[in-house]
């Protein structure tokens, strides 16, 4: 059996930027993952992401581990109510429906003017008193977003755009995620966003011997902390562990009774020619009656479907298409519902990841806060 100070349990967003926030403080600490990177999918041969697909301009933390890539263009995107009804970002329709989206843009501001102040606080605080301290954003975690939109007036606009967008990036309905987490998400529409690039490479070589890789089976107690199992045999015991694992491998880990439900996505790279409704723009966005949630063009003009089926019908979309490759993401992110998973359950155990909000920045941030607990009590043991 082998030991460390700490044992990071998943090389996701989460558990790399617990990684590296303990290694600049020079703790003794193991991170242990079969998949560096978790919903990170970046294909870098093809330099295509089938995961986690943007940053934004407004990442910080999330930003030291992945790279700026292609800037996307909002207004190169085409809206999609139905076969026979689309419009540009950049159009007539756009111009009858301004009062709203004025009205939309001011719901954004004064979202953004607390949730930048609340991810900074979650860098030192639980997230759930974050949220206790703020209750304006107390109330939108625990609202549909539908419910939001009806509230803010803004009900068409959202149905005819930013359900869309925000349907593309998480596969689930306005009645299913909470208005925090589409408003969250629909900072993209008004903030710069890129592509992103990870090279899981340089961040092994930065974590160098703090890197097992190895699968996990089990978490438990023994006198003096915590037993980590792994699939291989081995066993390595720990004052403190950090889970940021997915939501439902923690719970497993863990014996959670609740947690949010997933979005299911399938992801088609393809070389096609698509239909001539889909062809002028570089990315088509589909309503959530749809099993087609986007389609966008890639660098060298091949193109990525996500569909929220895996049988959808790619010949509903192109003309003739082949496919690259895929991937199928049966739980990929646990946007649904309004179940809190706490960040501490005592004796030096901690959990970190998106698991009470979208995004690689929320991840990154719930990292950096476990290791901010770890350093504290160090500093004040």
């Amino acid at each position: 059996m082998q030991e460390a100070k700490t044992i990071i349990v998943g090389g996701g967003m989460a558990g790399m930027s617990c990684a590296m926030k303990l290694f600049e403080a020079g703790e003794d600490f193991l991170l242990v993952t079969d998949d560096l990177g978790g919903r990170i999918k970046y294909a870098a041969e093809a330099k295509v992401n089938f995961g986690a697909y943007f940053v934004m301009a407004s990442y910080v933390n999330a930003k030291k581990l992945v790279s700026k890539g292609q800037w996307i263009n909002p207004l190169d995107s085409c809206f999609h109510n139905s076969a026979d009804e689309r419009f540009k970002a950049v159009s007539w329709h756009t111009l009858t429906q301004l009062s709203g989206l004025i009205r939309f843009y001011f719901a954004l501001r004064e979202f953004s003017k607390h949730y930048e102040i609340f991810k900074q606080s979650c860098l030192t605080i639980p997230q759930k008193d974050a949220l206790r301290a703020d209750p304006y954003l107390e109330k939108i975690f625990s609202m549909p977003a539908a419910q939001f939109a009806k509230e803010k007036n803004i009900e068409q606009v959202v149905a005819d755009y930013v359900s869309k967008f925000a349907y593309a990036c998480t596969g689930a309905s306005l009645e299913q995620i909470s208005a925090l987490d589409f408003l969250n998400v629909s900072m993209g529409m008004v903030t710069p966003i890129h592509c992103l690039i990870f090279e899981p490479e340089n961040v092994a070589q930065r974590l160098g011997k703090h890197l097992v890789r190895e699968s996990v089976v089990s978490v438990g107690k023994w006198s003096g902390g915590h037993v980590v199992s792994m699939e291989s045999g081995q066993t390595y015991r720990s004052e403190k562990v950090v889970i940021a694992t997915p939501a439902f491998v923690t719970q497993r880990l863990l014996g959670l009774e609740k947690i949010r439900k997933a979005s299911s996505i399938y992801v088609f790279h393809i070389k096609a020619e698509l239909k001539p409704m889909y062809r002028g723009a570089s990315m088509n966005l589909f309503p959530t009656t749809s099993k087609f949630m986007l389609t966008v063009k890639q660098y060298d003009g091949s193109y990525l479907i996500y569909a929220r089926e895996k049988d959808a019908d790619l010949n509903q979309i192109c003309e003739r298409f082949e496919t690259l490759s895929t991937l199928d993401w049966e739980k990929a992110m646990y946007v649904q519902g309004a179940a809190f998973m706490e960040q501490e359950y005592g004796d030096g155990l901690y959990v970190a990841g998106d698991h009470n909000g979208l995004g690689l920045e929320p991840a990154a941030i719930s990292g950096i806060f476990a290791a901010n607990q770890i350093i504290k009590k160090k500093v004040n043991s």
